[in-house]
């Protein structure tokens, strides 16, 4: 018998192009790493890997990057001008191929820049308009962008997630995954905390306060993708937009 985990499983999403896995999921992987980012994207280097690297000029994977990292969503008829769009916003974007072996063929590595910040990213489609994000400024992890999460930026010290978890329970926000990576004892750690629905501003702050924390940014599940550069004056509510705490 088979098992669908959601309806995309079967159909695939609404979208532009002609590949779910090369169109959709990279549109996605853009949009995921534009929230994380959180800031005027400047500069973007986009190398691709595998299947994206052979085939990215006639599926139009380098369009759908370029498109989820404007904000525009998977079923937008503007991908096709992502280019233009991406002139018009003052964002110069690098595109490159690598023959380095990756685990999956429709890999790619994103390096975000603005004045002040940078940003690394591994993303994966995997079908469907499915995403796996696996790697975060050089930490392993796995971000589908399914559900509501939590990313924490912090020195690693005993207690941390102690605190963390403690914050969440007294205001009854109950936790479905939970990752953790490090660079090594007492170093930079990123945990991710996959939760049951939107965090409150108040539990924000809260966990922003926590000591050793440099940066709290927590997103909504990718699952409303509005055009976000659109001359209609009816823009719906972009439910991946992050909240973010604290520098990092």
């Amino acid at each position: 018998m088979s098992v669908y985990r959601s309806l995309f499983d079967i159909i695939g999403p609404v979208m532009i192009g002609p590949s779910s896995s090369h169109t959709a999921g990279a549109v996605r992987i853009g949009l995921v790493a534009r929230s994380i980012f959180g800031r005027t994207l400047e500069e973007v280097r986009i190398v691709l890997f595998g299947s994206f690297a052979h085939t990215y000029q006639g599926h139009g994977t380098d369009l759908a990057l370029i498109s989820g990292l404007l904000g525009l969503p998977t079923s937008s008829e503007k991908i096709r001008q992502a280019y233009d769009l991406a002139a018009k916003a003052n964002m110069r974007v690098i595109i490159e191929t690598s023959e380095d072996p990756t685990e999956h063929a429709n890999t790619v590595d994103l390096y975000l820049k603005s004045a002040d910040h940078t940003l690394s990213l591994r993303g994966v489609s995997l079908g469907g308009g499915t995403i796996d994000i696996t790697r975060i400024n050089g930490f392993d992890i796995h971000l589908s962008a399914e559900n509501p999460a939590i990313m924490f930026f912090y020195k690693d010290q005993p207690g941390i997630v102690t605190q963390v978890t403690g914050v969440l329970a007294k205001a009854n926000i109950n936790i479905s995954t939970m990752e953790v990576s490090r660079k090594g004892k007492g170093e930079l750690a990123l945990m991710l905390i996959a939760i049951d629905g939107r965090i409150p501003t108040s539990v924000m702050e809260e966990l922003g306060s926590i000591g050793h924390i440099d940066q709290v940014i927590a997103l909504g599940a990718l699952n409303i993708e509005p055009d976000l550069i659109s001359d209609s004056e009816q823009k719906e509510e972009y439910s991946y937009d992050p909240q973010i705490t604290g520098n990092y």
